[in-house]
């Protein structure tokens, strides 16, 4: 062997005892969730462990050397393989089910997820703002909620959380109201005792909207009430105020409307949308109006219902129907501020849309049978 290739093997033998001595003192990395360390993963696992008095820190689905710590006191305490990694025996012991993605088994419609959010704060889980969006923080307090109850931890807000949460869910979009009617001024009156009360935080603009809708939750929550985002009589008591009602009978305009503008209005909400929930015709109605505001059609209710190939009812002549109370009712809550599509130009039935270019709109949401979309 020549001088240079013994001190290339010298060179190479010195590497790997190098190497091995570099594994043999490396730190050893904090063990894990056999499913993931995903952050619902973490947290639920964190959640049952504070319950049974393992874990002390906070619900924060960061794993950590406190995790560790933890799951290997309960694995000794349980007789089982004290490694730190939560596999099946320790995820089946802890009662949690692996992997944990969360949600409401009724959808995550802002709504549903207010509903949640607000009683879950009421009961000292959730700390953030009542927002309607779901998110990590939602997802602890709800693990952390199931833990404590003694429910199945999985994240999945199914009948059984909701039962003991005392909350009705609903697979269908809804977004609150005034059971009097969703006028400026009954919308004020709402958001300025709200305001006071310290729930409402945005302008008092008198405009119906999801934060309107998540400061009433959360006020139902604290007092009490059934938790629905609509302020009725219960609702309209505890917060001091007292509501106008709206008017009823089939003439008389809104808003500032006339009353040739708001029957043919309703007529189109009838013609369009009858058997529809009542905030899809109230959705079709605001469609209407946002066309009229945008600089893309034409602006007035008329041009707009009008306009060529527009809309079916104009089309197949249901626009000549007479409307309901039901159609005159949505066509006012529309013209007085109520837009549960939240700005949309566009509405159509997925099941008999027959334009190939409708379905390259961005849809922001459901309601019954219509996709609402911009």
């Amino acid at each position: 062997m020549t001088k240079v290739l013994r001190r290339q093997v010298i060179a190479i033998l010195f590497a790997l005892i190098m190497l091995a001595a570099l594994v043999s003192y490396a730190p050893i990395a904090h063990a894990e969730v056999a499913a993931g360390n995903s952050f619902g993963n973490v947290a639920a696992v964190q959640a049952r462990l504070k319950t049974l008095g393992y874990y002390t820190s906070s619900v924060d689905g960061v794993w950590g050397s406190g995790t560790t710590s933890a799951v290997k006191r309960y694995q000794s305490a349980k007789g089982l393989t004290s490694d730190g990694v939560v596999g099946s025996k320790t995820a089946s012991a802890l009662g949690i089910k692996l992997p944990i993605s969360g949600g409401i088994s009724y959808g995550k419609t802002t709504a549903n997820v207010a509903a949640l959010q607000a009683r879950l704060r009421t009961l000292g889980y959730y700390k953030s703002k009542v927002d309607g969006v779901w998110g990590n923080k939602t997802l602890a307090a709800v693990l952390s909620y199931q833990s404590a109850a003694g429910l199945t931890v999985d994240g999945v807000v199914g009948a059984g959380t909701c039962g003991r949460l005392g909350i009705t869910m609903s697979g269908s979009a809804r977004s609150g109201g005034i059971s009097k009617g969703k006028t400026s001024d009954n919308i004020k009156k709402v958001q300025t005792a709200l305001k006071n009360a310290g729930y409402y935080t945005s302008s008092v603009d008198g405009l119906w909207g999801n934060n309107t809708m998540c400061a009433v939750m959360a006020f139902q929550s604290d007092k009490g009430l059934t938790v629905d985002g609509t302020v009725g009589a219960s609702t309209e008591r505890a917060l001091g105020i007292t509501l106008s009602s709206g008017s009823t009978g089939t003439g008389g305009g809104a808003g500032g409307l006339s009353d040739s503008d708001l029957t043919l209005l309703a007529r189109c909400v009838y013609g369009e949308s009858r058997g529809e929930p009542y905030t899809g015709q109230v959705a079709v109605a605001a469609v209407v109006l946002n066309r009229v505001r945008s600089s893309k059609f034409p602006n007035t209710i008329y041009g707009v219902i009008y306009q060529a190939g527009a809309f079916t009812a104009v089309s197949d002549g249901q626009i000549n129907l007479t409307p309901n109370e039901s159609a005159y009712r949505a066509a006012r809550d529309a013209v007085n501020g109520w837009d549960p599509t939240g700005g949309c130009l566009y509405y159509y039935n997925p099941a008999t849309a027959t334009s190939s270019w409708i379905w390259s709109l961005t849809v922001h949401l459901k309601i019954g049978k219509h996709n609402f979309a911009l």
